[in-house]
């Protein structure tokens, strides 16, 4: 088109940051659940909550209920990322997910430390979100998982809206946990939580998660947690009207397989369910690699890697635990890893 080019380059205002960009913890405060000193000892910080038990990375998203909190600024420039990516999309993002998403990143990445087992609950899919709540995402999700434990994921068998919101409203959790498949988990796995799918992470569970850059939870459990799932547990739409959005209807033992792809038979890089492909990536090395220019996250799971970007003679140092972010404009990466290193690199959808 004519006038594209010109629209992409007066979308942009050439940044002075350069990657890679190494971000600072990022533990939001006092959450309704327990966790984080789980974060702190992989991230080698000191420990400080026993409420913090989420990490926001390269977060453009804004926590429930807030107008800041949960937006990460960037250590170089004191600037939130949010507004250097709106001021230069195409560096950040390049110009071919720029013309199909705009300055959105698609993308919300997390550590997450489950001091307790978390409450049941569910996230909706885009097209409802458009619909009742105005989002321009839904809230698919995928888990890395860092050490074993156990999930709740599905209904072993479907039942009706009516019945489900009669539990909940009763809060018959120990009927619900039931009807649910619990799946054991080991350190390396993935498990992806389609919209709509009930779900718990159970308690011990270190994980980096991805997810669609929302912050919205129709909560079906809240008993023994310090919530109020009466008044904030349904988008402000009431009970009934919520449940639309929760998927009440039987996975099958091959459906779940599927969501959940394990470390010992995976034969690629890529960590991910085929169907969670359309909303993100995330894919694990555990050696010497080059990655295509692109807006990414890394996480270093073990040891240190040593991240070389486009032109650049110098090499960056990064240890375990660290975040670290990447522009399109930084070029092509390259990995050198060092003995027994791993980290996974998370990018929006192609």
């Amino acid at each position: 088109m004519p006038g594209e080019s010109n629209s992409i380059a007066a979308a942009s205002a050439p940044s002075k940051l350069r990657g890679p960009i190494v971000l600072p913890s990022h533990q939001l405060p006092e959450r309704f659940y327990l966790g984080g000193p789980r974060i702190s000892s992989f991230r080698g910080e000191a420990s400080g909550s026993q409420r913090e038990p989420e990490d926001w990375v390269a977060s453009t998203t804004c926590c429930a209920g807030h107008d800041s909190l949960g937006l990460t600024r960037l250590p170089q420039t004191d600037t939130l990322l949010v507004d250097e990516i709106s001021a230069d999309p195409i560096s950040w993002l390049g110009a071919t997910h720029y013309r199909k998403y705009g300055k959105d990143t698609k993308l919300l990445i997390k550590l997450l430390d489950a001091g307790q087992r978390l409450p049941i609950h569910a996230h909706p899919h885009v097209d409802w979100a458009r619909i009742h709540v105005n989002r321009n995402h839904g809230k698919a999700e995928a888990w890395h998982i860092l050490n074993s434990g156990e999930v709740y994921l599905g209904l072993k068998q479907g039942v009706s809206e009516a019945e489900m919101l009669k539990l909940v409203d009763a809060q018959e959790i120990e009927t619900m946990l039931a009807m649910m498949h619990r799946v054991e988990v080991e350190e390396g796995d993935t498990v992806y939580v389609p919209p709509g799918m009930l779900h718990a992470i159970g308690e011990g569970i270190l994980l980096v998660e991805v997810q669609e850059p929302e912050d919205m939870s129709i909560l079906l459990e809240w008993r023994d947690f310090q919530l109020d799932g009466r008044k904030d547990g349904h988008l402000g739409l009431g009970f009934e009207k919520a449940m639309t959005a929760v998927d009440v209807s039987t996975l099958t033992e091959g459906e779940l397989h599927k969501l959940v792809v394990r470390s010992k038979g995976r034969k690629s890089s890529n960590l991910l369910a085929d169907s969670a492909l359309e909303y993100f990536r995330m894919d694990k090395f555990e050696e010497d690699v080059e990655v295509d220019a692109g807006f990414q996250v890394v996480v270093v799971l073990k040891g240190e890697v040593e991240v070389k970007v486009g032109s650049a003679e110098s090499k960056t140092t990064l240890k375990t635990g660290s975040t670290t972010l990447l522009r399109h404009a930084d070029g092509k990466v390259e990995f050198d890893i060092g003995a027994e290193g791993a980290f996974v690199v998370v990018r929006p959808p192609l």
